[in-house]
Formats: C-alpha cells, structure tokens, sequence
C-alpha cells in the first residue's frame, strides 16, 4: 500500500509538471518573502489568529452544512490549539483522533462517537448514499479503516523526511487518501482541513495562522472538491493520475496567501499605533468575530460617546470595517477580508 502511496507521486502526468511547478514556487517564494518581512508586535499577530480562527470555523462548518449550535466553537477551539501547539503535535493517529474529538466537544449527541473510528453500521439514508457512489469513490468499511489508517499514518512522516517529494505533495497525497478511507462517520472534512492547517505549519508555513485556508477552500469549493473526487476515483488505477487534486490543492493555499496573509499585515496597525482602549476593542472583535458600540462600552467600562470614539478611530486606522449604520452599527476586523 505504501508503493502506491508513492506511485500516485512518481506517476504524475507530464503535462500537469510544468503546472504543479509553478504554483510550488511561487508558494515558497511567498513563504520567503513572509519571513522575511516586519510584523506587527505580538499582540496584534494574537488578534488576527483569533479573528483567522473564527472565520475559520464559520467557513469550515459552512462548508460541511453544519449548523448546530457548538459546531463552530468546536472547529474554532481545535484549530487554535493547532496554531499554538503544531510544533509539539506530530500527526500521529492518536493526534488524529484527538482533532476528531476536539471537533464535537461542545455537540453532547456526537460524544459517543468523537475521537474514534467508524465502527457503527451506517443509517439507512447513508446506505443508499454509499451504494449509489461509483465503487472507485466508496470508502472502506468499518472493520478496514484501523489497518489502511495505520498504514497511511505510517507513510506521511517517513516521505516527508525523505526528500524525493516536495512536502506539499506529500501532504496533498496524504489528505487524499485520508478523505478517501473517510475514517470517521462524521466530521471528515473538518478534521481534514485541521490536519492541513497542522500539517502545513509542521512543514514552516508559519503564516498559516494569519489567514484564513479554511475561507480560500469555501471560496472555491466547488473546483477543489471536483477535482478531489476526480483524483479519487482514479488514484488505485494502474497508472493513476492525481494531478487535478494536487493543482487544486496548490491553488487554494496560493489563493489564501494572496487574499488572506498577504494583506492581513499591511491592513493591521501596529501596535505601537493603538491605545489600551483601542487595543481592548480589537479582543473583543476578533474573539467574537465582530463588536458594537454598545458592546465594546458595556465589555471596558466606558462612556457610550468613548467607545464610539475608539471604534471611529479604530475604523481610519484600517482596523476594522463599520458595517450597517444608526443602532444596527456594528465592526468587524478587516484583517482577512477579501
């Protein structure tokens, strides 16, 4: 299983080359220039993961139709725990797990089944869901996951440390063999789009918290998951083609450096720019995705007429952006806007 793992890579057309080449570039030329440019203090880069992770979690649970009061504070609180701990998290099957677990911590009905595998049979509307499916994209059933996890687990960290392939296609293979096998009987995607955010972060893409890959997915949802499927159906074939999921792939984190991270630095202050006031508002905004006049004056203790004077000047700095108007008003950061 391993080898085929390997074929997909060593397989890929020649034709899609000259493309997957281009995108790994100018991804790594991002990745440089990012490193290599002034940021703001340490308390503004916490603002903006803040705000990053609860964009995150409403694109994530959009993008999985997921509404259930507690989803997205699930999805939020697993992904900030990835951005502050990846260094300490080696994408072991029990950190998997772990994701899976974080993900419905706060939905009392999945607790049964978070952090494990599979293993129940599937209700009636999923049958007939997996048996209309083209057999190439069915996934595997309960009493194979553990072995074809284990195995793909086993592979991920011995070939991105072993220098035949650029990490960002082993990750890209990774996670489509891991959307394939489905390990979960819910919450598949969410933990996907976890392990990517954890996995790139492992590889040094340390802007990966500062923008939003969660959002870039949902705004190209349809062609990154079209192309997913189109690669999984092929991936087993004696000469298999996943290139349309690797380009796919490439193009949605080349897509939020250029929307997201690039941006997010230029359009924040710096720190030395804000007030305490000013500095109090910006935590509430970014923790709770937006802020009121009314929200921000009963939160800090202040006169109505102060905190709509912060919010103004919060507003000409490029801080935040105001958004309706009378007693409707209210902000939201612009860090990450499109």
């Amino acid at each position: 299983m391993r080898d085929r793992f390997d074929d997909r890579l060593r397989g890929i057309p020649a034709g899609a080359l000259h493309g997957l080449l281009l995108r790994l570039s100018a991804i790594e030329s991002f990745r440089g220039r990012w490193e290599s440019t002034p940021k703001p203090g340490s308390l503004a880069l916490r603002r903006i993961r803040e705000s990053v992770a609860t964009r995150s979690a409403t694109a994530s649970c959009r993008i999985a139709r997921e509404n259930r009061p507690g989803a997205a504070s699930g999805y939020a609180d697993a992904l900030r725990a990835v951005f502050d701990g990846h260094a300490s998290m080696p994408p072991t099957e029990d950190r998997l797990l772990a994701l899976h677990a974080a993900v419905f911590r706060h939905l009392p009905e999945e607790r049964a089944g978070a952090g494990r595998y599979k293993s129940a049979v599937l209700h009636e509307r999923r049958d007939r869901d997996f048996l209309a499916e083209p057999v190439a994209l069915r996934s595997p059933g309960p009493l194979l996951v553990p072995a074809q996890m284990e195995t793909l687990s086993g592979w991920l960290p011995s070939r991105l440390a072993g220098g035949e392939f650029h990490p960002l296609l082993v990750v890209a293979a990774y996670l489509l063999e891991f959307l394939a096998i489905r390990p979960f009987a819910d919450g598949n995607g969410r933990v996907g789009r976890l392990l990517t955010n954890l996995l790139l972060l492992r590889c040094g893409h340390a802007y990966l918290p500062y923008g939003s890959l969660d959002a870039a997915i949902h705004a190209r949802r349809e062609e990154y998951y079209l192309a997913l499927r189109r690669s999984q159906a092929c991936r087993n074939l004696p000469r298999p083609d996943i290139s349309p999921w690797l380009l796919a792939f490439l193009a949605a984190l080349e897509e939020m450096q250029r929307r997201e991270a690039n941006e997010v630095i230029e359009r924040l202050p710096g720190e030395a720019a804000l007030s305490a006031n000013q500095a109090a508002v910006m935590d509430i905004a970014a923790k709770e995705g937006e802020v009121t006049n009314r929200r921000a004056a009963l939160m800090l203790g202040l006169p109505r007429e102060t905190a709509k004077q912060t919010l103004n000047r919060l507003v000409s700095l490029g801080a935040l952006r105001r958004l309706g108007s009378g007693r409707a008003t209210r902000y939201r950061p612009r860090a990450g806007e499109p």
